[in-house]
């Protein structure tokens, strides 16, 4: 990976700090948000997603799914103890599965890799890894009996589950172990394929072809497979190879999943090293792809998208584990949506699922021992239009471009659904642009106008309004870049909804020496003036390279603490 120079001193800079520095980092990264303060602040209520208390004491809720019944599987792990737990969708009859075995992996092991599970429809299984006992186990739903298969690669880190289209083998990750590997339903038999030192496979899933897709977190990239080349033991350049985002973007890929907008297949890839999900079509080789920009975050300096899946129509779900936020990327327009989480500021949420009918998605949340959904039958209360056409798909969306000097009207239109008004509150609602770019978009001002207004006033629950774009001279940077523009407003609790739609902008202007593209401090995405409020600017890209280093160099951190690990380990079996 090829930093800045920016990048580079921000390495320098991050490993010179202390010890708990880099594990608070690690733990970020992990899923486990160090605890400084508590960070469970408020309870409030929502329209549009429902919570559960869940009876535990200790900390440690990650992966989730749903079984054709309707019941809710859960996952809980300390150092010392895991289990699995079922919870009726109602929220009533909750059991404990505890899973025997030793602990026989490091604590450090047990925080990186969140235990996923999946449900077999075709068996009545459900499949889960169990980090803690360095396994994947299985839990036959009608005998509650639970079978652990041990993972060949000590302290392995097992992540990330998948079934494979015809359900024969499931196959897994291994975040420490660099590998990933499959289990065969019929003989129990485990099989490993190296994905490279350092490489960190998280997540993946299948497209229809059948071709797996894996995020390599560490190597910031995602891995492209083709199980029927694979040769076990060794790293087949023919059946996986990797594709990254062209330099100078470079990502921290998290989760994957494979989705659609407006017919078309789309890979989406989250990045948990900034406030991004990367969309794009699925061979496009990640030459050409989306940035789908996230709202600030109100706790930390970025929203860090985590775990991402897909409904059977194609719509796009993820978690902000720093925003504190459950997103959807309609299928139907490529539109997203933001539902604030109503515990909080930081409820610690990274993984969910769809339910079997895809009415409810369902996520953890660690930090404060519940589990929710967002109800998926509760349509979006807010439409907007640009230039006064309706957007109906990426593939629409035609660039602004604008040369030195330039200014830009975008016209907005936002129509309040009738059907659903009475969930939210319009009084005050805001016309905003959010975003970072690739390259580093810097240099553009935008004024709302009006910055905000009472849809319920207008006639139909319709309105229109403005957003002006302005060229600062000296300051832009020429490129091809990604902006949100946002409309926001209030639910129950004075919780926040969001709509954003991705506007491509191009900027015409002349090159400037690379000396302008720097930033001394790490700001959020945007500031934003006390004087003029509406007028935002963008920061530079080296603040996202900073993002992403911080989040290499906590992995990286922990690399060097278990290979020291190891090599002790190894100069004491010498010595005997």
């Amino acid at each position: 990976m090829l930093l800045s120079i920016h990048g580079f001193l921000a390495i320098i800079l991050i490993v010179g700090l202390s010890y708990t520095f880099l594990i608070s980092s690690i733990h970020v990264i992990s899923g486990q948000l160090p605890i400084t303060e508590d960070i469970i602040q408020y309870e409030k209520n929502s329209n549009f997603i429902k919570e559960f208390k869940i009876p535990i004491n200790e900390r440690g809720l990650k992966g989730i799914t749903t079984d054709s019944g309707d019941n809710v599987w859960f996952y809980h792990a300390t150092a010392n103890a895991s289990m699995i737990m079922k919870m009726s969708k109602e929220g009533t009859n909750i059991a404990k599965y505890p899973i025997v075995g030793n602990t026989i992996t490091d604590t450090a092991v047990i925080n990186l890799a969140g235990g996923q599970l999946i449900f077999d429809n075709i068996s009545d299984l459900i499949w889960f890894t169990d980090a803690r006992t360095n396994s994947m186990g299985k839990l036959d739903i009608k005998s509650s009996k639970i079978q652990l298969f041990s993972i060949p690669t000590n302290n392995s880190g097992i992540m990330g589950l998948a079934l494979s289209p015809d359900k024969k083998v499931v196959w897994f990750t291994e975040i420490i172990g660099n590998k990933i590997g499959t289990l065969d339903v019929a003989s129990n038999k485990i099989t490993e394929y190296p994905t490279g030192d350092n490489s960190g496979p998280t997540l993946l899933t299948f497209d229809r072809k059948g071709i797996l897709w894996v995020t390599l977190s560490y190597a910031n990239s995602i891995l492209r497979v083709e199980p029927w080349l694979l040769i076990p033991g060794t790293k087949s350049s023919a059946g996986m190879y990797a594709l990254s985002l062209e330099k100078p973007d470079f990502f921290s890929p998290f989760g994957i999943a494979i989705g659609k907008i407006n017919g078309i297949e789309k890979l989406v890839v989250s990045d948990h090293g900034s406030s991004r999900v990367i969309v794009a079509n699925i061979d496009s080789d990640l030459k050409n792809y989306t940035s789908y920009w996230t709202s600030p975050s109100k706790a930390l300096p970025m929203s860090l998208p985590t775990q991402v899946v897909s409904d059977k129509l194609g719509n796009i779900f993820f978690l902000e584990h720093g925003g504190n936020k459950i997103v959807k990327i309609f299928a139907d327009n490529g539109v997203m949506t933001e539902f604030d989480i109503p515990t909080g500021p930081l409820s610690d949420s990274l993984f969910l699922s769809v339910s079997d009918d895809a009415m409810r998605i369902w996520f953890t949340e660690s930090k404060s021992n519940k589990i929710a959904y967002l109800d998926n039958t509760i349509g979006t209360p807010l439409a907007l239009s640009i230039n006064g056409e309706k957007q109906s798909s990426q593939e629409s969306n035609q660039s602004v471009i604008l040369k030195e000097g330039d200014s830009y009207s975008i016209n907005v239109t936002l129509t309040l659904d009738k059907n659903v008004s009475s969930l939210v509150s319009a009084n005050d609602t805001t016309l905003s642009i959010v975003g970072m770019t690739d390259s580093g978009l810097q240099g553009i001002k935008y004024t709302s106008i009006p910055s905000t207004l009472n849809l319920t006033e207008f006639p139909e629950k319709k309105a229109k309004t403005e957003l002006d774009l302005k060229v600062e001279r000296d300051k832009a940077i020429a490129g091809i870049y990604t902006v949100m523009i946002r409309v926001s407003l209030l639910e129950r609790g004075n919780l926040i909804l969001s709509t954003l739609y991705p506007q491509m902008v191009k900027l015409d202007v002349p090159k400037l020496p690379s000396a302008i593209n720097k930033s001394e401090n790490f700001e959020p995405y945007f500031t934003t003036s006390p004087k003029s409020p509406e007028s935002t600017t963008l920061l530079s890209r080296d603040n996202i390279k900073i993002g992403a280093a911080i989040v290499a160099v906590a992995l990286a951190g922990y690399l060097i603490y278990h290979n020291i690990v190891r090599r002790r380990n190894k100069s004491k079996e010498t010595k005997k």
